[in-house]
């Protein structure tokens, strides 16, 4: 850790102050602009995730009409998308 310092250090007095300060400010401008970017890209997930839930839910509900309805007409159809689905 000493060493990984001292080498630092060195680093910095071949370069101005005020270069060194400068580059710290971007480096924080561009910290702060990506986690910025990562609460919106987080944002954007969730609601995609929330979407497709829902729209999971509308697909399943419709689903089971169709297999109940088919159930009343042909035992076999259900057999058939179980079948079907157990491989999904």
């Amino acid at each position: 850790y000493q060493e990984e310092i001292q080498e630092l250090n060195e680093v910095a007095r071949h370069r101005p102050r005020s270069t060194l300060v400068m580059g710290i400010q971007q480096e924080n401008r561009q910290i702060r602009e990506l986690q910025q970017e990562n609460k919106e890209l987080r944002t954007s997930l969730e609601e995609h995730q929330s979407a497709l839930e829902l729209i999971m839910s509308k697909y399943r509900e419709q689903m089971f009409r169709l297999l109940m309805a088919s159930k009343k007409d042909d035992p076999s159809v259900i057999t058939k998308l179980k079948e079907q689905h157990s491989k999904v």
